[in-house]
């Protein structure tokens, strides 16, 4: 019962981490404002290929015993490995997750800009600074649908994640109180922009994550050799590098623009648990959609007052008519 319900919530949605680019190396304009909506689904592949082998391996040996009419044994490697996988995925549980995303720009030579990510599983801040515009100058008047440009801009994002592991909680491990994540991202945004219409982006990244995890499940694995016969003590913290990259592309009008793209890359984490260093990583995958929704004009020439009317001086020879 407890394997049925580790793959049944290997789908389970609000707890997945959000890997998701979903801009350019465009900064947005002094004052100007985007909101974008957005879903996308994590998936550790190498991890659950992991779980996935296992438990074939289990099966056929419990049916290898059941067969035989012997007692089934679980060996302490196998049960150590699978506790191994079991606790990545607690920390990096599979799943859909959903996001909205506010950007304003903040200079007049378009060079920088702010954002603010919330997902169902972290709140997130970030910025990017232009490195490297090419294409028509922003300044002359050019229609939409003609202009051109290629950007490149250096991002830095930090995250918090907040959540329980609904994995742990549903083996009834024990009962977790909390787990505590901070990433600390750094991308490399490249773009090329085919007017307002068709937009093409790639985002190489690095992300460190440190994972915090529950004191009282340290504690419980610590004296855990008495029960089940073998060592399962684990760390107190849980630390894994992202190296891999966002492609995608949006395609709309102006203000409105849908947005696809697909983050791949390898995760690697090899934290000491259960008396020795093991793997828990491998390739990561997060694809995402989403749309986003940008003010036409920035808000600073939208407030900034308008230009007084020209009156033009009354010579003193003109005629003044008295009413």
């Amino acid at each position: 019962m407890r394997l049925l319900l580790l793959f049944a919530l290997l789908t389970a949605t609000g707890c997945a981490t959000t890997m998701s680019t979903l801009q350019t190396g465009k900064p947005l304009a002094r004052g100007q404002l985007q909101v974008s909506g957005a879903m996308g689904v994590f998936a550790p592949v190498g991890q659950l290929a992991t779980v996935i082998d296992q438990g074939i391996k289990q099966g056929k040996a419990i049916k290898n015993t059941i067969d035989s009419g012997e007692p089934y044994h679980l060996a302490e490697e196998d049960a150590q490995k699978l506790l191994g996988v079991g606790l990545a995925l607690a920390v990096a549980p599979p799943g859909t997750s959903n996001e909205l995303m506010i950007r304003t720009g903040l200079l007049e030579s378009n060079a920088l800009d702010l954002g603010l990510r919330l997902s169902t599983s972290s709140v997130r801040f970030d910025t990017k600074v232009r490195l490297l515009h090419a294409g028509d100058p922003e300044d002359v008047p050019m229609d939409d649908i003609q202009r051109k440009s290629f950007d490149v801009a250096l991002g830095a994002a930090v995250s918090r994640h907040l959540f329980k592991s609904p994995v742990l909680e549903a083996l009834e491990l024990v009962k977790i109180d909390a787990f505590s994540r901070w990433d600390v991202e750094v991308p490399l945004y490249m773009s090329v922009d085919l007017g307002d219409i068709f937009k093409l982006y790639a985002a190489p990244k690095y992300i460190y994550s440190r994972t915090t995890l529950d004191q009282k499940l340290v504690d419980y694995s610590r004296v855990g050799q008495d029960v089940t016969g073998f060592d399962i003590a684990l760390p107190a913290q849980v630390s894994s590098h992202f190296y891999g990259a966002s492609v995608g592309f949006a395609l709309g009008y102006k203000y409105v623009h849908l947005y696809a793209e697909l983050t791949a890359g390898y995760t690697a984490c090899r934290p000491v648990i259960f008396g020795q260093q093991r793997d828990l990583g491998g390739v990561t995958l997060y694809p995402a959609i989403g749309i986003a929704f940008k003010n036409p004009t920035p808000l600073g020439a939208m407030l900034a007052p308008s230009t007084p009317p020209v009156v033009s001086p009354v010579s003193p020879e003109s005629p003044v008519s008295v009413p």
